[in-house]
């Protein structure tokens, strides 16, 4: 009697090993997007740490030089309250004089007249409707839009930072208003090189959002969204936050970032990454590590199926022979010894063949049938 099987015995082999296959190959995906993730989260984060570091460091460096002049105003404030008029003529003199920053320097009687100015330059003209005046003769202060005039000495249009504060005489009494006519290309230059050294572009507007100086090598509008989330910030403290630009750049924001013994005079800062100061090293690695979690799944994968065909195929192929032996078939199994359970099974069937072998020797031949004479008529 033939014993029919419906389910396959072989194939053990290739099954586990496409198993395996997919296992593998799943966990090397996963493992690779994990590694992915974590390297872009980590790249994201050192790139947040450059721009708010970057940032931080050209705040500092442009409040350190700024404040030199800020210094220096009210140094020669004090000096020329009891000062005769040559005197504060030398002063203003002195002032343009010294490293460019300052173009021109005046000292404003309280109607607005300018009794002193660098070289001359303006003395008689009357400047109440000027708003560092207005100001500045009731408290120190730094103009919050850029004024654009003659440079006294060059004697070509300029931007420049009106500084201002109040002069006191020898009763404490006000006298007058001292100006500081700071160059923006003193102050662009100064944020080139602080740009340059730091990686990190500038990008700085007054108070009417108008563009006073911008580092990046394309002058380009800001995005809409930085712009808008950084309106919502306005009202901040001075330090600066990271902002979402939604155009794949890094930007941090100041609604100002001047010190506090200066007056905020309004201007909003944008720190740019520039995309060359990225390091390459972080991809690099990436790649690497990707290709030795590749490298680790196939060498796993090559073991694994080299474990497998030395286990299974043992047992596959003793599968087959006990499938024939079921079926009537003389097989007589290979001896196996991949595993302990494959010698086992092995030798069991090998007993079986043996004790079944001389049954169908013993079993009598059928018999045929003989032939019924016909009977005669």
């Amino acid at each position: 009697m033939t014993i029919r099987r419906h389910h396959n015995l072989g194939g053990i082999f290739l099954r586990t090993a496409l198993a395996m296959v997919l296992v593998v190959a799943a966990t090397a995906v996963f493992v690779a997007k994990v590694v992915s993730d974590q390297a872009h989260e980590f790249q994201t984060a050192i790139e947040h740490k450059l721009v708010l570091r970057g940032s931080d460091a050209i705040a500092l460096s442009f409040n350190t030089a700024l404040m030199r002049e800020w210094d220096s105003m009210h140094a020669v404030a004090r000096s020329i309250g009891t000062a005769s008029q040559d005197d504060i003529n030398k002063f203003m003199d002195a002032v343009a004089r010294t490293g460019g920053q300052v173009a021109w320097a005046g000292f404003a009687a309280p109607d607005g007249t300018i009794i002193s100015g660098s070289n001359g330059y303006e003395v008689g003209k009357n400047v109440s409707s000027k708003r560092w005046f207005r100001d500045g003769i009731r408290v120190p202060s730094v103009d919050s839009i850029t004024e654009t005039a003659t440079n006294a000495l060059t004697g070509k249009m300029e931007q420049f930072l009106n500084l201002s504060t109040p002069v006191k005489g020898a009763n404490g009494q006000k006298i007058g208003v001292l100006v500081y006519r700071v160059r923006i290309a003193w102050v662009r230059s100064f944020l080139f090189e602080a740009s340059k050294e730091l990686g990190i572009d500038v990008v700085v507007q007054d108070i009417n959002g108008d563009p006073v100086i911008d580092t990046r090598h394309e002058s380009t509008p800001l995005p809409k969204s930085l712009t808008s989330s950084a309106s919502l910030r306005s009202k901040s403290s001075g330090v600066f936050h990271l902002v979402d630009g939604k155009d794949g750049g890094t930007y941090a924001f100041a609604p100002d970032f001047v010190w506090n013994k200066l007056p905020n005079f309004g201007w909003r800062v944008f720190a740019v990454l520039r995309r060359d100061n990225i390091s390459n090293d972080l991809p690099v690695l990436t790649q690497v590590t990707l290709a030795t979690v590749a490298a680790a799944a196939l060498c796993l994968l090559g073991v694994t199926l080299v474990f497998l065909k030395l286990l299974l195929r043992p047992v596959e192929r003793l599968a087959e022979d006990a499938k024939s032996i079921a079926n009537g078939k003389y097989v007589f199994p290979e001896e196996a010894t991949s595993s302990q359970e494959a010698a086992s099974l092995s030798s069991a069937l090998a007993i079986i063949q043996s004790k079944l072998t001389p049954q169908r020797s013993e079993r009598p031949p059928r018999s045929t049938p003989e032939a019924t004479p016909e009977p005669h008529s």
